[in-house]
């Protein structure tokens, strides 16, 4: 008797232990009752930013993915990239013809105009009551403050990635060898950079001081920064063409229209045009983190995750005398702002047939912890192992080229269930932290419904005039001066209505 109550005590025990671990959390959702399990899976197309891999590895992840997913919600996963080749206006191609069948699309309110698309239609409108019954261990780790910034005239349109910690700020990845040798050390400011750039260009004749192409002009943002505490409403552009100064942040202003560190940005780059920075009309430019890697470079400009994760540990391999160092935008003011939760969101596609079932994969994919490794690291023994001091790394005989996989899932992440992995840069990461973390403030726009349709629309001719000018003004590629070609760009603004603009927004946060 005593034998079969112990035996009766230890499986109590052991089920007990294995609900709280969450083995089997997935049996008894409410939402279970409406699914008729006898019908083919429901199959879920996820739309993510990325290069659609041809090695067969991603399709296997998805496989094991779906053994779970059919079995719990009888559903499926498949997935759906947008390249990263010209990606925004792709992106934004394929949510506005409504030609691709898609229930669940990742997004974010600073690169991938999530709040223009959630306006425009092309999400779904989530109710809190939709979102506790087929969403609920998501819905409840986040708060009404935190769902609040994820609405729109009362609907909610997409769910944060509020449980990871994430740096995106940008900067300049550098040589601090070469900047010692310069009798600068650390760069800590643009002029320190300025004197980096020369010492570089005088001395290392092999080198191309910047490989850029020309392009990319999120410096020219970052030099602002820099200059002044100026905190950018990413939501209107991704130039951060309007903000507030941190000393009156009831005020919009826009730094490329007024002020003078724009003016004094210009002739800086066009200072460093003459002087050869960069190739001359940006011709054969090569990959500028691979010259870096190799010597051919003196600088990558990249973000926070990118240094400590990949460049940083790479070049400890290739050269590590070179001894890698980051000067992030903003530095020399401790000016930083924090992620948004935005960043990296999910929604629901406005056609999903299955909307109800694609929240529940989605809740899965987040808070099952074997899910949730599938998206982020792959299989287990054959993209990834853990080590015996608990780390990640890749397992003996991993190829790349082989055995990588693309999922790229960026919606949803959780400290909690992330692992740590051993290659990257975590000293230099954890020194940058602790600085971030003095001096970063949160981002102060995501609760403001600054990106209306008609702001949206009525953006759109300053738009035009910002693509026109400000990639030849971040390279300095005219035959003028700076203070000829910025009093061109402002007046071409002027006519484009960046005042009217300005005013509407400023009615927009009076009235918040």
């Amino acid at each position: 008797m005593k034998k079969r109550f112990f035996t009766c005590l230890l499986v109590l025990i052991v089920v007990i232990t294995c609900i709280a671990c969450g083995f089997g959390s997935y049996q008894g959702e409410e939402y279970q009752k409406e699914i008729d399990y006898t019908k083919e899976p429901v199959t879920i197309t996820y739309l993510t930013i990325g290069d659609k891999p041809s090695n067969g590895r991603t399709e296997e992840v998805v496989d094991e993915l779906n053994k779970i997913l059919i079995k719990r919600v009888n559903a499926k996963l498949d997935i759906y990239y947008v390249s990263w080749d010209d990606y925004l206006n792709n992106y934004n191609a394929v949510l506005d013809s409504g030609k691709v069948s898609l229930d669940l699309v990742g997004t974010g309110s600073d690169w991938l105009d999530a709040w223009p698309n959630a306006i425009s239609g092309n999400f779904l409108p989530l109710s809190k009551e939709m979102l506790q019954k087929y969403c609920p261990r998501t819905y409840t780790n986040v708060t009404s403050a935190e769902w609040d910034k994820c609405s729109y005239n009362g609907n909610i349109y997409m769910i944060p990635e509020n449980e990871y910690t994430q740096w995106i700020n940008h900067g300049f990845i550098y040589r601090k060898d070469i900047a010692q040798e310069a009798g600068i050390g650390k760069i800590s400011s643009w002029e320190d950079l300025d004197k980096y750039y020369k010492h570089v260009k005088k001395n290392y004749t092999g080198m191309i001081v910047w490989d850029e192409d020309g392009k990319t002009t999120i410096h020219t943002l970052g030099y602002l920064m820099s200059k002044q505490k100026y905190a950018p409403i990413y939501e209107l552009s991704t130039y951060g063409i309007w903000g507030a100064y941190y000393d009156d942040m009831k005020t919009i202003v826009s730094p490329y229209y007024t002020g003078d560190e724009f003016v004094e940005f210009a002739r800086l780059m066009k200072s460093w045009e003459e002087l050869g920075i960069w190739r001359r009309n940006f011709k054969f430019v090569e990959d500028n983190t691979e010259e870096f890697y190799n010597g051919y470079t003196s600088v990558v400009q990249h973000h926070t995750q990118k240094y400590f994760t990949e460049i940083k540990p790479t070049m400890n391999v290739m050269k590590p005398e070179a001894e890698t160092d980051f000067f992030w935008f903003g530095e020399e003011n401790n000016n930083l702002i924090k992620t948004s939760i935005l960043h990296g969101a999910m929604a629901v596609y406005k056609d999903s047939k299955n909307p109800e079932r694609a929240l529940m994969v989605y809740d899965i994919i987040r808070n099952d912890q074997k899910c949730y490794n599938l998206m982020r690291y792959g299989i287990e023994g054959v993209q990834y192992r853990i080590n015996k001091n608990g780390t990640l790394d890749k397992p003996s005989g991993y190829n790349s080229e082989r055995d990588s996989v693309v999922l790229n899932y960026w919606w949803g992440r959780r400290d909690e269930f992330e692992y740590k992995d051993s290659s990257y840069a975590w000293d230099d990461y954890y020194e940058l932290i602790d600085t971030y973390d003095r001096n970063a403030y949160e981002y102060p726009w995501d609760s403001v419904p600054f990106s209306t349709e008609e702001i949206n629309l009525e953006m759109e001719p300053i738009i035009k005039v910002f693509d026109k000018y400000l990639p030849a003004i971040s390279y300095g590629q005219y035959d003028i001066t700076p203070e000829e070609e910025v009093a061109l760009f402002r007046q071409e603004l002027k006519e484009a209505g960046i005042e009217k603009m300005t005013r509407k927004l400023q009615m927009i946060l009076d009235s918040y």
